[in-house]
């Protein structure tokens, strides 16, 4: 009996010193993006981040919004009368789950409350490190998850591996639903891929357990409602119909956590759970270039999603990930009866949503936004392929080459996040030719505003009079125009921000970031007789945002 306690004391001291390496690895990842958040010069001692990008302003002061209202009300916020008149206030937008939001209005509060504040509703660079945050827990999930099931090695190179991948790490400088979603979402999945992988069906109790996860998951935005089918089919397959009462119980407990999280739905559930649902078919078409071909989203041809994920993982861990898939899918005699069970979830749950936006009429644009949750599952098939490649080859090569070799392969792997910082949703891999060959295909350069970067704003500033007046395009809502406005050093040098009229211009100043599709064609040129260019932004010489000064008037 002693031995057996003193073992499990070993191993209860093991877990917890192997955890303290991915806390001190998400510690590092927190800092790199935190390092990098500064949208306007907002923050003394951190570097010039990504642009302010279209929805931030939403997401912010709705945040914003939220932690004041309960701080006014305090405790009183619980009684029905003081939440109908917050989700009915007109400042309150529902369109999405208040879970993100309101940990960007937290972050944003606490950074404001040791930063200072101005005369601005709100600042969204401090809003930003909500996702910071939820990247660094996001890393030590992926890594620890990873090293449990598979081995240390494998859980260090699939944490690694989510900050090599550009899209996901630039996502994470950005005060957006996207990083919190994807949080959730592989806590909610890899949750029941732990906890429910065993020979007999779960109890009611961990059902439950998990279910809660499910809740804050969907209490973050749509994308986690595609959770459920992967998890019912997989348990369906497995147990048959003794699957069914630790499902229900998930289940319901997942919807019961969305419905008391948010208030918004108590005053009339079922009309307005069917807007919310509603909404994704009810809105505007969105416009993307794809293969040099203006596509509605709903048009898009149905390999977009698995063309725009195949080119946007650096080369080297699409391998490696290639081969973990290989390896994980892989069932042998010796496995023990439960064990490829959780491993059928986890390739369940990464191909559902591309699945799901390969369909016709299901609407899909901004490159990898809509389903980024994806990759952090695709992390975890990195570490185990990585691993499987490591064995293999050092059953054929000295150990010591194998290592080094490896080591730089790895090391190569992270060119792209620093070549691209700060404009990391502009990243395409090798199978592109990179983003110049994205380019020159007809693909998307950028989307959403973030190539016109703090440092870009300051050089405009620099480089118009005071007094000017500056055209910007494309202006996809007001409000993204209205917060970039509110930039102190555009207000203190009295330069005015207006959209762009291409029929009769009102200033030969005009400001751009490349979503061609929102372009007027005197604008998508490189070069162009019409005007002369001033400050631009480029990765492999590919423009991403240009400040352009018009020759004439038209």
């Amino acid at each position: 009996m002693n031995l057996l306690n003193n073992h499990q004391g070993d191993e209860k001291k093991k877990g917890i010193f192997d955890s303290l390496w991915y806390l001190l690895l998400s510690l590092i990842a927190f800092m790199l993006v935190a390092s990098q958040l500064d949208c306007a010069q907002d923050l003394a001692g951190t570097s010039a981040g990504p642009g302010l990008t279209v929805d931030e302003p939403f997401n912010v002061s709705q945040g914003v919004f939220l932690v004041r209202a309960i701080q006014v009300y305090g405790l009183g916020i619980f009684s029905p009368e003081s939440v109908r008149e917050i989700v009915e206030h007109p400042n309150y937008l529902p369109d999405h789950p208040p879970l993100g939001r309101l940990l960007i209005g937290i972050t944003h509060e606490m950074v404001s409350w040791f930063a200072g504040s101005d005369n601005r509703p709100f600042v969204v660079t401090y809003g930003r490190y909500a996702s910071a945050f939820c990247f660094a827990c996001l890393v030590f999930v992926v890594g620890r998850f990873t090293a449990i099931h598979y081995g240390n090695k494998a859980g260090l190179i699939a944490a690694v591996s989510l900050i090599c991948m550009p899209r996901l790490f630039g996502h994470a400088h950005l005060a957006a639903l996207e990083t919190a979603t994807t949080l959730f979402y592989v806590i909610a999945v890899l949750a029941v891929i732990h906890f429910w992988n065993t020979e007999q069906p779960p109890t009611n109790k961990r059902a439950c357990g998990t279910g809660f996860l499910l809740g804050l998951a969907l209490l973050t935005k749509i994308q986690a409602v595609l959770i459920p089918i992967p998890v019912i089919l997989w348990a369906l397959w497995k147990w048959r119909h003794k699957a069914i009462v630790p499902l229900l119980c998930w289940g319901g407990v997942g919807v019961l956590i969305f419905f008391v999280g948010w208030p918004w739905l108590w005053f009339d559930p079922v009309d307005r759970i069917g807007e919310y649902l509603g909404r994704t078919t009810e809105r505007a078409a969105l416009y993307v270039e794809y293969f040099g071909v203006k596509y509605a989203d709903r048009d898009l041809p149905w390999h977009y999603p698995w063309v725009m994920f195949f080119t946007t993982i650096p080369i080297g861990l699409l391998v490696l990930g290639f081969i973990g898939s290989l390896k994980i899918g892989r069932v042998r005699k010796d496995d023990p009866p439960h064990r490829p069970h959780g491993e059928v979830l986890l390739l369940l749950s990464l191909l559902w949503p591309l699945l799901l936006f390969t369909l016709p009429g299901i609407t899909v644009y901004d490159g990898v936004r809509l389903f980024l949750m994806v990759f952090p599952l695709t992390a975890v098939l990195i570490g185990v392929g990585a691993v499987a490649a490591i064995d293999w080859l050092q059953k054929r090569l000295p150990q010591m080459f194998v290592t080094t070799a490896f080591g730089l392969l790895l090391l190569t792997q992270t060119y792209a996040t620093i070549a691209y910082a700060p404009c990391w949703l502009s990243y395409y891999s090798l199978l592109t030719g990179g983003l110049k060959g994205a380019d020159a295909a007809g693909m998307e350069a950028t989307y959403w505003g973030d190539t016109i970067t703090a440092e870009m704003l300051t050089q405009v500033i620099k480089d118009v009079p005071e007094n000017s007046v500056i055209q910007v395009v494309p202006v996809l809502h007001p409000a993204y125009l209205q917060t970039m406005q509110e930039t102190p050093e555009l207000k203190q040098k009295g330069i005015r921000l207006v959209p762009f009229e291409s029929e009769r211009p009102v200033s030969e100043y005009v400001l751009s970031f490349q979503r061609i599709p929102y372009l007027p064609k005197i604008l998508q040129a490189r070069q162009s007789d019409a005007w002369t260019p001033m400050t631009e932004i480029t990765r492999q010489n590919v423009p991403l945002a240009r400040l352009v000064r018009l020759k004439t008037s038209r």
